[in-house]
């Protein structure tokens, strides 16, 4: 059965504009390296994704939308997976960064997210996330537009994100906020999870 995300693949580059100025924003937050094995997950249509390839060592998108990862493969030199947010099938440890692009509020379980997000990064590995504000006017308006499709959207201000993934072993690095949108830098906590 097809959901929303893959009903709109086809179009979701031309209505979904911004990727170039996410990439920019993410690529300086993250301080990415050509030795790095980068994790776009639920990167859909590869949007993001794209602008990595042939700048780190490794871009994988994991989505679980058969539509968007079948545009994901045209754009080339990105793996593209189907699976689940919530159970990856990728060895421990093995990205040095992952990134989450408007896609943390449509994850069914955002605690085990989060427990696989720590198995998969390495030691020093980061997690930098893009997400709407419900706490602004345009965030407001994704939500709402989320919950008139009945999605089961669960969105985050900046300080709960941040103390959401503080309550499960990560630092906060840096919190940028926008207009509508912001970003969240995290690292493994040095406590020795």
């Amino acid at each position: 059965m097809k959901n929303f995300f893959d009903f709109v693949a086809p179009v979701y580059e031309r209505i979904h504009f911004g990727a170039a100025a996410s990439y920019k924003k993410i690529s300086l937050l993250g301080n990415f390296q050509k030795t790095d094995r980068v994790l776009d997950l639920g990167g859909g249509s590869g949007r993001i994704a794209k602008f990595f390839v042939g700048k780190v060592r490794e871009i994988t998108v994991a989505d679980s939308s058969q539509g968007m990862l079948a545009v994901c493969r045209k754009h080339g030199g990105i793996n593209c997976v189907r699976t689940f947010a919530e159970k990856l099938p990728f060895a421990d440890g093995y990205f040095d960064k992952i990134i989450i692009v408007d896609a943390f509020h449509h994850f069914q379980d955002h605690d085990k997210v989060a427990k696989e997000v720590e198995r998969l990064l390495g030691r020093s590995g980061q997690l930098i996330i893009e997400e709407f504000n419900p706490a602004k006017p345009i965030g407001w308006l994704a939500y709402a537009f989320e919950r008139l499709l009945h999605m089961k959207s669960v969105f985050y201000t900046p300080a709960s994100l941040s103390a959401f993934w503080s309550r499960r072993g990560f630092d906060l690095k840096s919190s940028i906020a926008q207009k509508a949108i912001y970003y969240t830098v995290l690292g493994k906590t040095t406590a020795g999870r």
